[in-house]
């Protein structure tokens, strides 16, 4: 959806499509990585190789609020 309507940014992408991540790249969308988040509430990693290598921009966010407390980045894997 954030691909449809040109969104600079889409965030939380835990459970992106192939299809959704075409968009992305055919938008410029950037998709911005939340690993602190899915970390805590167990979710699935987003599938950030292939948005690479379909040529989706990449970056990554702390997602910092008190449900997704983290204070080192490097602890979460």
């Amino acid at each position: 959806m954030g691909a449809s309507l040109h969104a600079k940014a889409i965030s939380h992408l835990e459970e992106i499509s192939s299809e959704g991540i075409s968009a992305m790249a055919a938008s410029g969308s950037t998709a911005v990585i939340l690993p602190t988040t899915a970390y805590m509430l167990r979710l699935k990693s987003p599938p950030v190789r292939e948005m690479i290598d379909s040529g989706v921009i990449v970056a990554l966010g702390s997602d910092f609020n008190p449900n997704a407390f983290c204070l080192s980045m490097v602890s979460i894997h």
